[in-house]
């Protein structure tokens, strides 16, 4: 984003950040050549991100989450907490080895 010596000076003199002017034009809706994000459209943004934070924390509570997909098909999901589970040959043939 390229801000203007205008611009800069404006965003100084009323307290308003580059954060916050990149937060806007991201999420405020457009309106000709203005980005707005009046309180209504921030209401529904901090909805929108509560609801993503709930599934972040329910990602966190699962210890992560894996999908696999090929070419836009979901093939199979687990949760990250889980052990690595091998096939029955591999697990044998490990606990043959610790004997030994």
């Amino acid at each position: 984003m390229r801000l203007t010596r205008h611009s800069q000076f404006r965003m100084s003199q009323r307290g308003i950040p580059q954060r916050l002017v990149a937060f806007t034009l991201e999420h405020g809706r457009v309106e000709g050549d203005r980005h707005v994000l009046d309180r209504r459209e921030a209401l529904r943004v901090v909805e929108s991100l509560q609801a993503n934070l709930r599934l972040a924390m329910h990602v966190l509570d699962k210890g992560g989450v894996t999908v696999v997909e090929d070419h836009g098909n979901i093939v199979t999901t687990w949760n990250r907490n889980e052990p690595l589970r091998r096939p029955p040959s591999f697990v044998a043939s490990d606990a043959r080895e610790t004997r030994q």
